[in-house]
């Protein structure tokens, strides 16, 4: 009975809003008709035009379920260093069924001399439950974005401490951060200007921005190699409790979380039609509100370092009967550490990654079935030790009848390369994505499966 029930709302929702649509055509004609003396004006002032072609509508209401997003990439060790060629692969499935070692290479070589110039890796996850979009006639409409998550993190080592290298103060460049959020979506028209506007409350469920410096230098002929670090993680709840007491403490502060841990910030687009074949635009992601910015007040302190001396090291000391080459070396290395688990009253401010991109969209054939988007902008991401990078690409989106849309694109974004293919099969009553990625903070390596990224998302509505 139930499902009967829901049966029915769908199909009287679907009726409802063809019914919507079909009057709003009504009552367009309604208030221009067309006499003869206004067909006779759009005889003499307008030049015939070749009927439209199909085109699937926008969808007036929809929701969006199970948005997910992958990407992890480094720059040292490629897929094809592991695994066979994607084409083999597909062609002896049957083969592989019965013997997955098939996947593999027969010589699986790495080169070990590549990460001596230097070791990066990043990671970004997105996982967008649920959103409802309504939109008016693709005039003005507005959302509701409920519990997207995002978790992102990076670490960059230099070669020069890979190689353990003389140096100064070098440091190791990490950071890794948690956050969810729920957003408004609202898009509408000033002129010939359209006007994006996303605000959002955020939570910091996690961040870790530690400090790790590197030094080596010459020590009474030998090498002293000492490694500083200091890592806070600022976390929501008390992370020194066991399970069960961090489940209590989130329940019991949940209250609590507005006005001590929420943020604010909102994105900004508006794109403005040059000629019938070119757009501008500008799209700014995580414009924060002053005096707004969020905040988390528990952290975990893990502070130390670890030093090795050669110079302390005697071999002729090896050989004696009284000590062993153990405690021989023992000498030369030390280690000591300390942690700390306590509650920052200020509390530590933590904004999320804002980028500025400016693009454009040209339409070469005067259609929207190829567009060619180039970009170029910057971001500003703290969880880097140089929060500044450039950002840009381009992107080739090719619109089908707004059923099948096919986008490629090689970008730089987020401090690394992306070769991009992603799909859209669109029926109005439901969409399916789907898009898989290379990508590398080396450009050429971008091409070679260092990194992998993969994103899907189902949507519903009519």
């Amino acid at each position: 009975m139930k499902k009967f029930f829901v049966f029915l709302l769908m199909m009287s929702t679907s009726l409802f809003l063809w019914t919507q649509e079909n009057f709003d055509k009504f009552v367009s004609d309604i208030q221009e008709p067309k006499t003869m003396e206004n067909i006779r004006t759009m005889e003499n002032n307008e030049e015939p035009q070749e009927p439209a072609g199909f085109r699937l509508k926008n969808r007036t209401v929809e929701l969006s379920i199970a948005n997910i997003s992958v990407d992890v990439s480094n720059n040292f060790i490629a897929v094809t260093d592991i695994f066979k060629n994607p084409f083999y692969l597909i062609w002896n499935i049957k083969e592989i069924k019965q013997n997955p070692a098939f996947i593999y290479r027969d010589n699986i070589v790495i080169d070990i001399d590549d990460i001596f110039n230097g070791f990066t890796f990043n990671f970004n996850a997105v996982v967008k439950p649920l959103s409802f979009n309504y939109n008016r006639n693709d005039k003005w409409g507005f959302g509701l974005d409920i519990g997207h998550v995002n978790a992102t993190g990076n670490a960059s080592v230099s070669g020069n401490i890979l190689r353990l290298e003389k140096a100064k103060d070098e440091e190791i460049d990490a950071g890794a951060a948690v956050f969810a959020d729920v957003g408004v979506p609202v898009f509408f028209h000033v002129d010939e200007v359209k006007i994006k506007i996303r605000p959002a409350a955020y939570v910091p469920i996690l961040y870790v921005k530690p400090s790790i410096t590197y030094n080596n230098r010459n020590k009474d002929g030998g090498t002293y190699i000492e490694t500083v670090y200091d890592m806070r993680v600022y976390s929501l709840v008390d992370m020194n409790n066991d399970k069960d007491g961090i489940k209590q403490d989130l329940k019991d502060n949940a209250r609590d979380i507005p006005n001590k841990n929420m943020g604010y910030d909102f994105g900004l687009n508006m794109e403005y039609p040059w000629n019938y074949d070119l757009d501008m635009g500008v799209n700014i992601v995580n414009i924060p509100v002053p005096f707004a910015t969020a905040k988390l007040h528990y952290y975990s302190q893990v502070t130390g370092k670890a030093w090795l001396d050669t110079s302390l090291i005697n071999l002729s000391e090896m050989g004696d009967e009284e000590q062993s080459p153990k405690e021989v070396l023992e000498k030369a290395w030390h280690k000591e550490y300390k942690t700390e688990h306590g509650y920052d009253s200020d509390g530590k401010k933590i904004y999320r990654p804002f980028s500025m991109l400016f693009y454009l969209n040209y339409r070469p054939f005067d259609s929207t079935t190829l567009s060619l988007i180039p970009s170029l902008g910057f971001s500003l991401n703290w969880l880097y030790n140089n929060i500044f990078s450039f950002e840009g690409g381009l992107s080739a989106r090719f619109d089908f009848a707004n059923i099948f849309i096919p986008v490629l694109g090689i970008n730089y974004n987020d401090r690394k390369w992306k070769n991009s293919v992603d799909l859209a099969f669109n029926f109005r009553v439901f969409e399916i994505d789907f898009g898989l990625s290379m990508q590398s903070q080396d450009f050429l390596k971008s091409f070679q499966g260092v990194g992998l990224g993969a994103n899907f998302g189902i949507k519903f509505g009519w």
